[in-house]
């Protein structure tokens, strides 16, 4: 059988026919976001919440700079986490004074030649974050320190991230990627620009989690009271690398020691207590380095005195 000129179906909706393929079994349809004024929540208890995403010139926090902020303010329900209108939005460019490096570039899209002489609005900015009660980011210990370091009038702000804050493998998605996530719900994006990475985030709160059905900012709001508990795995013995690394552990080579972010009391109990099983092999005390994070200092890289503590 001849197949029909794409042209025969022209004078057809797109969402009747979209509809019609997601009941068939062999097919699913992704739409593509869309901007909006409004997510369709019903807001009783009204916060601002303000979603945020950087790209920077590079992944070294010490060498790399902003060049594109994105922010959206939207009005939730601080009970049911329900999101409902869009107070305002801003993205930018700027040219920092330093090269994009070509890795960063494959990553964003953005090259030197589009940055070039472009600087953000701080005003604007300012007028869009100062209502703020939180900000959400899904990379925030990423999106923060660059956030802060060029608006330090930022510093002081409660943040929470839903990549680390949102219990995703237990809700039974396969990838805590923003493009998966999002895929999961049936949407794409134009992945890595700053304001189409914030729509793209309220698109996923904006709806139930897979497996809780809860909506995932009655969860953000409640980590958002949580301590962040940096973890040294102090003298760890050097056969044991490959499990820290397995577990979560990253190498820090400046003070020659592994580290693991636990977010909350009980996950960094829960990690205390798997040190002294797979790593240390013992059931008497151990020795181990803590930086507690609380409040307007979490996400952050304003330096904090680390504790040696036997636990």
């Amino acid at each position: 059988m001849s197949k029909l000129p794409l042209a025969e179906f022209d004078h057809l909706d797109p969402e009747l026919v979209a509809d019609w393929l997601n009941a068939k079994p062999d097919f699913k349809v992704m739409r593509r976001i869309k901007d909006t004024n409004h997510l369709g929540g019903q807001v009783d208890q009204s916060i601002t919440v303000v979603v945020v995403d950087t790209e920077t010139t590079g992944l070294d926090f010490d060498q790399s700079y902003l060049i594109e902020v994105g922010f959206i303010a939207v009005q939730v329900d601080r009970i049911t986490g329900k999101i409902g209108q869009v107070l305002g939005r801003y993205g930018g460019l700027e040219d920092p004074g330093v090269p994009i490096s070509p890795e960063s570039t494959k990553i964003h899209g953005i090259t030197n030649e589009m940055i070039q002489d472009k600087r953000f609005d701080e005003q604007a900015i300012q007028a869009l974050c100062q209502r703020a009660d939180l900000f959400v980011a899904h990379n925030a210990g990423f999106d923060k320190p660059f956030i802060t370091r060029r608006f330090p009038w930022l510093e002081e702000t409660l943040w929470s991230c839903t990549y680390k804050e949102l219990p995703l493998h237990q809700e039974g998605y396969s990838s805590g990627k923003l493009e998966s996530l999002l895929n999961e719900i049936g949407y794409f994006h134009v992945a890595h620009r700053a304001v189409e990475d914030c729509l793209a985030l309220l698109y996923f709160l904006a709806r139930p989690l897979k497996e809780s059905q809860r909506l995932p900012l009655t969860l953000i709001f409640d980590s958002s009271t949580e301590s962040i508990y940096e973890i040294a795995a102090m003298n760890a013995p050097f056969e044991a690398k490959d499990t820290l690394k397995a577990k979560g552990f990253r190498w820090n080579a400046a003070d020659r020691v592994w580290e693991y972010v636990a977010m909350g009391f009980l996950e960094g109990k829960e990690i205390i207590e798997w040190l002294r099983a797979q790593v240390y092999h013992t059931k008497d005390k151990i020795s181990l380095g803590f930086k507690v994070r609380q409040g307007k200092d979490r996400y952050s890289k304003l330096p904090v005195r680390l504790q040696i503590k036997q636990v």
